[in-house]
C-alpha cells in the first residue's frame, strides 16, 4: 500500500510538471500571437496613417481631386449628396472632420464663401489648403432682377461655375496637381501619373465638345439661370438666361405670362432647366409656352443613386452634350436676350450732365501706386484679353492685347501720391514735385459717352515732362479711386488733353498681378 502510494505521489508529480509546462508554453503561444496582432495592427496603423486624409467641399472639386490623390489618399466630399452647395454650411461636425484631415481642398471663396471664416478658425495642426481655381481669372458674377427682394443676395461678385467647361475643368485639375506637388514632394510622380490619366480623358471630353458644337445651326440656348458662361464661351455659343429665375420656386402668374411672350417671340423650342428644378415648375411653363423642357446638369452635386450607379464628371457632361445639340443642331433665328428695363447710363460708363461734376482734389489719388504695364508684358493679363475676346467676338485676344500695350505702354513702374506731392518712379529714380489743383476739363467722344480730366500742375522748373498731369478714373465727384488713368506732358494742359490712345493705368502697389487683372475682367 505504502510504494502504491509512492508511484502515485511520483506520477502526480511528473503530471503537474507537464501541465505546468503545457501552461507555460500555451502563454508563451499566447504573448507571442498577441505580439504578432499588435505588430500587425501597429502596422496596419502606420499603412493607414501614411495615406492623407483629404477633404474636398462639393462634388466637383470631390471629383478632381480623387483622380489626382488616386491610392495616395482617401478622398471625402463635406457636401452630402443631392445636397444644394451654394446654400451650404458646415456644421461642427464638419468643421471637426476639416481639423482632422491633412489637406482641405475648396474650388474657390466666391463659391464656397464660408471658408474665409473657416481659415480664421484653424489652429496650428490645421489641415494644408488648395484652391481649385488659384490664379484664375473668374467672369463678373450675374444679377438677376426680377425674382430677388432687397434681403437676397444669391448672387455672386464672380462667376464660380468654371467646371461646367471641360477646358476651365483641365485647368482645375492641372492647378490642384500642381499644388499637391508642392505640398507632398515625395509623391509628386504619383500625382503626375494620376493627372496626366485624367486630364486625357477630360481632353477628350473637350475635343467632343468641340468637334460637336463648332458647326451649331444656332448657338444660342436659354438656361433657367446663368451656370452654364463658361461652356458657352469656350465652345463658341451664347448662353440666354433667364433672369431671376430661381430653381426653387414657382415664378409669379405675371412672371410666367412675361416668360411666355418671351418665348413665343423668339420661337424657342428647348429651355434648359437645372437637375434639381422644380417638376411642377418645369410643367407648368412648358404647358403655358409650349415648348420642350431639357435637362442641363449643373453637377453641383450627384445624388446618391447616380453616385451608386458609377455616375461621374465625364458621363454627366456627355449627358449634357446630348442635350445640347437639340437645341443647337435645330436651324432657327438667334434668340435675343430677355428684355429688361431700359439701360441705365452711369457715370462709370460716361453719362452724367455737366452740373454733376465737381471739384477734386489730389488726395483723391493718394497712395502707392503700380503700372499695369509690366504685368501686360510679362503675360499676367492675358486671361484678361482671352475672356474679353470671347465675350466680345469683335476682337482677338492678339488684337485685345495690341490695343492695351499701346494704351498702358509707359515708363513709368510706380507712382506715390500725397495730398500736395507726387513721386515719379522711372528707371529705378524717383522724381518729386508739388502739384496745385487747376480746375476739370470734361470731353465728348465720338461714342456720345463723356470723360472727365482732372488737371494738376506743377510751379518746379524741373518736372519737365510732369509739369502737367491729368488724372481720369471713372469718377466725377470727390471719392477716393480703387485705379487711376494718368496723362502728363511738359507743354500746356491743352497738349496733354489730346492725348487719347495713350493712358497709362494704375492700381494699388499692394495688389498682385492676379488681383489686377481679376478687378480688370470685373469692371
Amino acid at each position: 500500500m505504502i510504494i502504491f502510494r509512492r508511484i502515485l505521489r511520483v506520477n502526480l508529480i511528473k503530471y503537474k510538471k507537464k501541465w505546468i509546462i503545457s501552461v507555460c508554453l500555451g502563454l508563451v503561444a499566447l504573448i507571442f500571437l498577441a505580439a504578432c496582432q499588435n505588430t500587425n495592427s501597429k502596422e496596419n496603423e502606420k499603412n493607414a496613417s501614411s495615406k492623407l486624409s483629404v477633404v474636398t467641399t462639393f462634388y466637383p472639386v470631390y471629383e478632381f481631386t480623387k483622380n489626382v490623390v488616386g491610392e495616395a489618399g482617401e478622398v471625402s466630399l463635406l457636401v452630402p449628396a443631392g445636397t444644394e452647395p451654394h446654400d451650404y454650411e458646415p456644421s461642427a461636425k464638419d468643421m471637426l472632420k476639416i481639423n482632422q484631415s491633412n489637406l482641405f481642398v475648396y474650388h474657390n471663396d466666391n463659391m464656397e464663401t464660408w471658408v474665409g471664416k473657416l481659415k480664421n478658425t484653424l489652429g496650428e495642426k490645421s489641415p494644408k489648403i488648395i484652391e481649385g481655381t488659384r490664379e484664375i481669372v473668374l467672369l463678373p458674377g450675374s444679377d438677376d432682377e426680377h425674382e430677388h427682394s432687397e434681403n437676397e443676395s444669391d448672387h455672386h461678385e464672380y462667376d464660380p461655375h468654371t467646371w461646367l467647361s471641360p477646358k476651365m475643368a483641365i485647368k482645375e485639375v492641372k492647378i490642384i496637381e500642381a499644388q499637391l506637388k508642392k505640398l507632398y514632394p515625395k509623391q509628386a510622380n504619383l500625382f503626375s501619373e494620376n493627372a496626366e490619366k485624367y486630364v486625357k480623358k477630360l481632353s477628350k471630353l473637350d475635343q467632343k465638345y468641340s468637334e460637336e458644337l463648332k458647326d451649331a445651326k444656332q448657338k444660342n440656348f436659354v438656361t433657367q439661370h446663368a451656370a452654364f458662361r463658361y461652356l458657352a464661351l469656350d465652345y463658341g455659343l451664347n448662353q440666354v438666361y433667364i433672369a431671376g429665375l430661381n430653381p426653387d420656386k414657382e415664378p409669379s402668374a405675371k412672371r410666367l405670362g412675361e416668360l411666355k411672350k418671351y418665348v413665343e417671340a423668339n420661337s424657342i423650342q428647348y429651355i434648359y432647366f437645372e437637375k434639381n428644378a422644380n417638376d411642377k415648375f418645369a410643367k407648368t411653363l412648358a404647358k403655358e409656352a409650349k415648348v420642350n423642357v431639357e435637362v442641363l446638369n449643373p453637377l453641383e452635386s450627384l445624388t446618391k443613386k447616380e453616385l451608386s450607379e458609377g455616375g461621374n464628371y465625364i458621363k454627366v457632361m456627355e449627358q449634357n452634350l446630348i442635350a445640347l445639340k437639340k437645341k443647337t443642331e435645330t436651324e432657327g433665328k438667334d434668340i435675343q436676350a430677355e428684355e429688361k428695363s431700359k439701360e441705365v447710363k452711369t457715370v462709370a460708363n460716361g453719362y452724367f450732365s455737366d452740373a454733376d461734376v465737381k471739384n477734386r482734389s489730389l488726395s483723391d489719388y493718394s497712395g502707392n501706386w503700380q503700372s499695369v504695364y509690366p504685368l501686360l508684358e510679362k503675360g499676367t493679363l492675358d486671361q484678361v484679353f482671352e475672356l474679353k475676346s470671347k465675350i466680345n467676338k469683335e476682337m482677338s485676344a492678339a488684337d485685345y492685347k495690341d490695343y492695351y500695350t499701346k494704351g498702358y505702354k509707359t515708363d513709368v513702374d510706380q507712382i506715390l501720391i500725397d495730398d500736395k506731392t507726387m513721386s515719379f518712379v522711372k528707371n529705378g529714380v524717383k522724381e518729386s514735385y508739388t502739384y496745385q489743383y487747376k480746375g476739370f476739363k470734361i470731353l465728348n467722344y465720338s461714342k456720345g459717352n463723356r470723360g472727365v480730366r482732372y488737371l494738376f500742375e506743377s510751379n518746379d522748373p524741373k518736372a519737365g515732362e510732369f509739369k502737367y498731369v491729368q488724372f481720369s478714373d471713372h469718377n466725377i465727384s470727390p471719392v477716393k479711386t480703387s485705379h487711376f488713368h494718368i496723362f502728363h506732358g511738359g507743354e500746356s494742359q491743352e497738349k496733354v488733353l489730346a492725348e487719347l490712345e495713350n493712358w497709362p493705368t494704375y492700381y494699388p502697389k499692394k495688389l498682385t498681378g492676379f488681383e489686377i487683372a481679376q478687378e480688370m475682367i470685373a469692371h
